[in-house]
């Protein structure tokens, strides 16, 4: 799957290049300058390198998808699917607004005359192109890093920025007062000029509004869609984010319609921050929690159930059983209890799922293993195995999935466990991160209930 991704947008990366100086071509526009002056300068010996460097980086690209081995982390190829969506986003929007003022190099001989496009996308770039090539680089090194792609990604974009320098100066020669009125107000990569406060806010919206799009597209994929419960969540963010980028554009151009009054500014911020302090204090715990080590020799450990397919495991309740099981066969002296009923539609508890999976696949002893049968949520989970147990001092493992901990741990205190701590297991990635964040306000809803 992920060398397909990466070949659809190459594929429509350069198609779009193509495309872009065929259409030109046909109005006797041509496109492709790189190399083409009459002056062996520097300028024309940074063009040569730059077109190599355009040639290798693809060939190495496609050889790295074909081979499809990448010394990086799964997480790092989701990173670099991103980086291609908004490059190829990028460049195709940059190619769109330049219009017949596209070219491939410094077009001295041109004598089709360009004009300085300075609108759309150009307010926040002033080479949104080249941020396009680099951007879908990094992305298929993300996704199929190895060294020489590595040397090869580096090398171009080096190559592309050493290109740039030189266009500025074309630029300025052609442009003159125009252009360098221009290079104030827009960054050469990306940004409004000189930062200031709001710029660098708008910034940070910016980033996030499109972070949760594509990691809100990314939940649909590897979460089951539309039924992975609060992944709107990530389209609010999103909203919310492109909102405070509108405001802040708006002031910074000083074209802002409506005047908030100070002190309605101020009750903002104020909440803001208090809502974002709250929100960073419980995800440290949680976090905290995720990342903990039990103590060997517990009592028992309780494997909270999670939903069965027929007879099978969910994934979510799968690892928590893995997890169970390994933690059983380092300490021998530790009994289980499995716990979950029977849902509507599950044809065995969830207590008996866990039981025969750590029978058949971790050798567990029967005489090991308790049933809790009767619970419908981790408030019974905790409740009903503490009957069972029918002694609160015990030392006891809640094992449950990482994010899930810091609540599990809170639950097991207000139904009675002294000695309750975490047995945390996998986290599954990259769905995992919107459990994280949606954890917080499961934890609120516990505070809540619980006051």
């Amino acid at each position: 799957m992920n060398k397909n991704v990466a070949l659809f947008f190459m594929l429509v990366f350069y198609g779009i290049y193509f495309i872009k100086m065929i259409i030109q071509k046909t109005r006797g526009i041509k496109t492709d300058q790189i190399a083409k002056g009459k002056n062996r300068d520097k300028a024309y010996y940074t063009e040569v390198l730059m077109k190599i460097s355009t040639i290798l980086a693809p060939v190495a690209e496609v050889i790295s998808i074909e081979l499809g081995i990448s010394e990086l982390s799964f997480m790092h190829r989701i990173f670099g699917v991103y980086f291609l969506v908004v490059g190829v986003t990028v460049f195709g929007i940059a190619v769109f607004t330049m219009r017949d003022s596209w070219r491939a190099g410094i077009a001295e001989d041109d004598k089709v005359k360009r004009a300085l496009v300075t609108e759309g996308i150009y307010n926040y770039s002033r080479n949104p192109a080249f941020l396009g090539f680099d951007l879908v680089y990094i992305g298929i090194l993300l996704m199929f890093f190895n060294k020489v792609l590595l040397v090869v990604t580096v090398f171009a974009i080096v190559m592309f920025h050493l290109q740039i320098l030189q266009e500025e100066k074309f630029l300025e020669s052609s442009f003159g007062n125009e252009y360098l009125d221009y290079k104030k107000r827009a960054s050469r990569y990306a940004g409004m000029g000189k930062p200031t406060y709001d710029k660098i806010l708008m910034y940070i919206y910016f980033l996030i509004g499109v972070g949760s799009v594509l990691y809100f597209c990314t939940c649909l994929v590897y979460g089951g869609g539309f039924f992975l419960s609060w992944v709107w969540l990530w389209i609010l963010i999103a909203v919310y984010s492109f909102i405070r980028v509108r405001m802040l554009i708006s002031r910074i151009n000083g074209a802002e319609r409506f005047k908030i009054p100070t002190v309605l500014k101020w009750i903002y911020r104020i909440i803001v921050a208090a809502c974002l302090f709250f929100f960073l204090i419980t995800e440290a715990k949680i976090v905290d929690d995720m990342t903990a080590v039990p103590d060997k020799d517990l009592d028992y450990i309780i494997v909270l159930g999670a939903g069965i397919n027929g007879t099978q495991p969910s994934n979510p309740f799968r690892v928590r059983i893995e997890r169970a099981g390994e933690y059983l066969l380092e300490n021998e002296n530790t009994k289980v209890i499995a716990s979950g009923g029977q849902g509507e539609y599950e044809k065995i508890s969830e207590a008996e799922c866990a039981k025969r999976t750590l029978i058949t696949q971790f050798g567990i002893d029967e005489s090991r293993i308790l049933l809790e049968e009767k619970s419908t949520d981790t408030e019974e989970n905790l409740r009903f195995s503490l009957e069972i147990i029918n002694d609160p001092k015990a030392k006891v493992g809640i094992v449950t999935n990482s994010f899930h901990e810091h609540r599990a741990l809170a639950i097991a205190e207000k139904e009675g466990f002294e000695n309750a701590q975490p047995v945390p297991a996998t986290t599954l990635l990259p769905v995992g991160i919107h459990y994280v964040v949606r954890e917080f306000f499961g934890m609120v809803e516990f505070y809540i209930k619980n006051m």
